[in-house]
C-alpha cells in the first residue's frame, strides 16, 4: 500500500514528481500553438518541424517528471504511466522523429507524421497537460 501511495505521489523509482511545473506547462502550451499552426500549413518541412517540436515538448514534460539523461531513458522510466499500447505508440513516434532528424533521405508520408504528432499530444494529455 505504501508503495502505491509513493507511486501516486511521484516518489517511485524513476520519478522526480507526479506532474510538470507550471512554467514547463506554460512553455508546452505555447509550443503547441505553433505546432498546430505548422500542421495547418501542411508543407513537408513544416510537418517535420511540427513533429520535432511535439517530440521536444513531450521530452520537456518528461524531464520534470521522470529521471533519465536522455528521452529514451525517461521513456523507460515512464513505462508504468501509460498503458502498453500507448507506450509503444510513443516509442514509435519518437523513432520516427529520430529517423527524420538523423537520416537525410527519410521522408515519411503525411499521415505518418501527423499520427506521430497526435501521439505526442495524447501522451501530454495523459500527463494532465491540456494541449
Amino acid at each position: 500500500m505504501l508503495n502505491l501511495i509513493k507511486k501516486l505521489l511521484g516518489f517511485a523509482k524513476g520519478y522526480r514528481r507526479y506532474s510538470v511545473s507550471q512554467p514547463t506547462e506554460d512553455r508546452i502550451k505555447t509550443d503547441w500553438i505553433k505546432i498546430d499552426e505548422l500542421l495547418r500549413l501542411r508543407s513537408p518541412s513544416q510537418l517535420r518541424q511540427a513533429l520535432i517540436s511535439a517530440d521536444r515538448s513531450l521530452d520537456q514534460a518528461m524531464k520534470d517528471i521522470f529521471d533519465g539523461e536522455t528521452m529514451g531513458e525517461r521513456l523507460k522510466n515512464a513505462k508504468d504511466r501509460f498503458e502498453k499500447n500507448m507506450y509503444n505508440k510513443i516509442w514509435e513516434a519518437h523513432k520516427i522523429r529520430n529517423n527524420l532528424v538523423h537520416e537525410a533521405a527519410y521522408e515519411p508520408p503525411y499521415y505518418v507524421v501527423t499520427e506521430a504528432v497526435e501521439t505526442f499530444r495524447m501522451a501530454l494529455r495523459l500527463l494532465n497537460i491540456k494541449v
